[in-house]
């Protein structure tokens, strides 16, 4: 018996079906700029084009699933315009392994996009444009995918996320969301539904502090998992780590916790929690274990945070990014 099986006990086991990972989220293009300053209010920092890379919460989530478990069966179920930058964005999936049959192409729509301010310590600031081709409509996924999907992950913002877990549990496939503090801000209520909801939830210190009103980060991923069983929450620290915590059908509750993989030095923490977060669920989804994943998370992160973008390289089709060791040398 895996220890995924252990956690969650309704899991589809591997194998059982044709999709091991169906990702639910964005798919975008992250403008990059180096600055010396990032923005302020009524500011303006002008820096140097470090090239258009391929983004989008649901979309890195996909590629780092698949780069971790490259066996895994995984597809995105997006949206991205009929324009030049959307194109690009199906060949950046299709040449990470990641099936695009559910990714719509929306005509005379402009694909999502995020101006990304990244300062010299790797910090960053997005400006994002969102567009209909933006989030997909998650009424749109078929009651024949969801059939033959292992696993559902959804963005928490994506209209429709909480009927789609529904949705995807009644078809006996295991679930995720991803609560991030900004949707935090805008509907707590609704997050702490989706995080109940869902067998497995991902969120980050400020979220888990906001809903549960400590600073405690294990008093409050407890106070995340009161009251149910067999439900699962990471909690993403950046620096600090990672503590992941499960509930037991008797109503014990279980902390695993895994320190951050220190790098020489941070270029970009663009994409590094969604990079953590496709290779939990991608390597519990291999059987590989609690332990395994957050340590392979952890690598996958600082790797992210070592190179430009939210993934490695620029948009197939456009002009390459500088890479990490020219931008170091301009700050040097």
């Amino acid at each position: 018996m895996s220890e995924l099986s252990t956690l969650i006990p309704s899991t589809p086991a591997r194998g059982e079906r044709a999709i091991d990972l169906l990702v639910v989220g964005d798919t975008g293009i992250d403008l990059m700029v180096d600055v010396d300053t990032l923005p302020g209010r009524d500011a303006k920092s002008i820096g140097r084009s470090l090239g258009i890379h391929p983004g989008g919460m649901g979309a890195n989530f996909a590629v780092a699933a698949g780069l971790a478990e490259p066996l895994l069966r995984v597809s995105l179920f997006s949206r991205v315009g009929d324009d030049p930058f959307g194109i690009g964005c199906i060949r950046a999936l299709a040449s990470a392994g990641i099936a695009t049959d559910h990714v719509e192409v929306m005509a005379d729509e402009l694909t999502w996009w995020c101006a990304v301010a990244v300062a010299a310590d790797g910090e960053k600031s997005l400006l994002g444009g969102r567009t209909p081709a933006s989030l997909p409509d998650a009424s749109r996924v078929g009651a024949d995918v969801l059939a033959a999907t292992r696993w559902l992950h959804v963005l928490a913002d994506v209209p429709g996320s909480d009927d789609l877990i529904q949705r995807a549990r009644a078809a006996g496939a295991g679930t995720s969301v991803d609560v991030e503090g900004s949707f935090v801000a805008e509907d707590a209520d609704r997050a702490r539904a989706l995080i109940a909801l869902a067998d497995l939830a991902i969120v980050n210190t400020g979220a888990a502090q906001t809903l549960t009103g400590t600073t405690d980060d294990e008093a409050a991923l407890r106070a995340l998992l009161h009251d149910t069983a067999h439900r699962v929450v990471v909690l993403t620290r950046g620096a600090g780590g990672s503590l992941l915590g499960a509930s037991g059908g008797d109503g014990s509750i279980t902390i695993w916790s895994q320190p951050s993989v220190q790098v020489p030095r941070v270029v970009d923490t663009t994409g590094a929690g969604d990079a953590f977060a496709g290779t939990v669920i991608a390597a519990l989804l291999a059987d590989r274990g609690v332990d395994h994943a957050l340590t392979a998370a952890a690598a996958h992160a600082a790797r992210a945070i070592s190179h430009l973008g939210s993934r490695s390289g620029g948009l197939p089709g456009w002009p390459h990014s500088h890479d990490s060791q020219e931008r170091g040398d301009i700050h040097d």
